[in-house]
C-alpha cells in the first residue's frame, strides 16, 4: 500500500511541470528501504505493546485479590502504626495519671493518720476537759466554801476590833465621834488636845492598819501605829519642807476642789525638803502635832483619811466626805459586819463569778 502510494505520488509528481524554483531532490532506494524498516519496526513496537499490555491486564486480573490485600494490608500497618503511637502516649499519660495516683494515695494515706492522731488528741483533750470542769467545779465548790468562811471569819475578827476600839457617838455634837472614849474631831483641829488628838489618832491608825490586814488590802500609804507618836509614808514624796511657805490648810478641811487639792499637795511636796533626805521610802509624816510642823500634821491626816477612803472603796463603799474619819470608819466596820453569804449554785451563768458575800 504504501509502495502504491508512493507510485501514485511519484507519477503526479512526474506529470506535473517542474519548475526550476520548485524541484526537490526525490527518495532515494535506500531511504524507502529505511522508511520501510522503520514502519516495520513500529508494527513490532506496537504489537510487543498490545501483547505486554494484554499480559499486564491478564496479570491484574489473576493478581486483583492479592492486590486488594497487599493494598488494605498496607493500609492496615499505617493504622497500625498510627495506633501504635497512640497507644504509646497514652501509656505515657496513664503511667503519669498513676503516679500522680500514687501520690495522691500516699497524701491521702499522710492526711489520714495526722487525722487519727488530731482525732486521738481531741478525745484525750475532751477527757482532760471534763476532768477539768470537774475539778474546776470542785475549785469552785472549794472556793465558795472558803470563801465564805473567810468572810465569816473576817466579820468576826472586824467586829472584834469593833469590840476592842469601840466607836462611839458624842451626844454633844452631830458627826463627832470618839474611839475608845478619845474624842476626834473631823480633821479640824482648832483648840482640841494635842494629846488627845495624838492618842486617838493613833488608835485609828491602829484599828485601820489591822482592817487592812484582816481585808488583804495593801495600803497606799504605809502606818507605823505607836499610840500618840503614830506615824505615815507617803511613797510618792520623798521629801517636804520643814518651813510653812505657801503652806495652805484648805485641802484638810476640805474647803476647795479636788484636782487643787491634788495640784497643791503636789507642788507642797516636791518645792520643799524633806525630813527623811536618807528615807529611799518615802517621807514620813506625824499623826501627832505637838512639836511639829503643822503642815505636814494636817497632811499626815489627810493620808489617813485617804487610807480609809481606799478600805471603802475595796469594799463597793462610797465616801461621801473625806473628812469625816471617824464615821466613815464606822460606816465601813458595820458594812464589813453586817454583809451576808449568798447561797452559790454552780450554773453556766455565773461559772465566771464567785460573789458568795454581799454587803446588805
Amino acid at each position: 500500500m504504501p509502495q502504491c502510494q508512493m507510485v501514485g505520488g511519484q507519477q503526479s509528481k512526474q506529470n506535473r511541470t517542474p519548475s526550476p524554483q520548485n524541484a526537490k531532490r526525490s527518495y532515494n532506494y535506500d531511504a524507502v528501504m529505511r522508511l520501510n524498516n522503520i514502519e516495520n519496526c513500529l508494527i513490532d513496537m506496537k504489537k510487543s505493546r498490545d501483547d505486554v499490555i494484554k499480559n499486564i491486564d491478564q496479570v491484574l486480573e489473576r493478581e486483583k485479590a492479592k492486590l486488594a490485600l497487599e493494598k488494605e494490608k498496607s493500609s492496615s500497618e499505617l493504622r497500625l502504626s498510627r495506633y501504635r503511637a497512640e497507644i504509646a502516649d497514652q501509656n505515657k499519660a496513664l503511667e503519669e495519671d498513676r503516679q500522680r495516683i500514687n501520690s495522691l494515695r500516699e497524701n491521702i494515706r499522710l492526711r489520714r493518720i495526722a487525722l487519727e492522731d488530731a482525732r486521738s488528741r481531741y478525745q484525750t483533750g475532751n477527757e482532760y476537759l471534763e476532768e477539768s470542769h470537774k475539778i474546776l467545779g470542785r475549785a469552785r465548790e472549794a472556793l465558795f466554801v472558803t470563801t465564805s468562811k473567810l468572810c465569816a471569819r473576817q466579820k468576826e475578827l472586824v467586829a472584834d476590833l469593833l469590840t476592842i476600839y469601840p466607836i462611839e457617838q458624842v451626844q454633844s455634837e452631830n458627826f463627832s465621834f470618839k474611839i475608845l472614849g478619845v474624842p476626834l474631831p473631823n480633821s479640824v483641829f482648832t483648840g482640841c488636845d494635842e494629846e488627845q488628838v495624838a492618842t486617838a489618832l493613833g488608835f485609828t491608825c491602829h484599828l485601820i492598819n489591822m482592817l487592812a490586814y484582816y481585808l488583804g488590802v495593801p495600803l497606799k500609804f504605809p502606818m507605823t501605829p505607836m499610840s500618840s507618836k503614830s506615824i505615815i509614808r507617803d511613797p510618792i514624796s520623798t521629801s517636804l519642807s520643814s518651813s510653812r511657805q505657801g503652806y495652805v490648810t484648805d485641802f484638810v478641811t476640805c474647803r476647795m476642789p479636788l484636782k487643787r487639792v491634788i495640784d497643791q499637795i503636789i507642788f507642797s511636796v516636791h518645792s520643799c525638803e524633806g525630813c527623811c533626805s536618807n528615807n529611799q521610802l518615802g517621807a514620813l509624816f506625824p499623826l501627832y502635832s505637838k512639836g511639829v510642823d503643822r503642815f505636814r500634821f494636817e497632811y499626815a491626816v489627810f493620808l489617813l483619811n485617804k487610807n480609809i477612803e481606799q478600805l471603802m472603796n475595796s469594799q463597793g463603799l462610797l465616801v461621801m466626805d473625806l473628812r469625816h474619819t471617824l464615821p466613815n470608819l464606822k460606816y465601813l466596820i458595820l458594812s464589813l459586819i453586817s454583809r451576808k453569804v449568798v447561797p452559790y449554785i454552780y450554773t453556766s451563768e455565773n461559772k465566771n463569778r464567785i460573789k458568795p458575800c454581799q454587803v446588805t
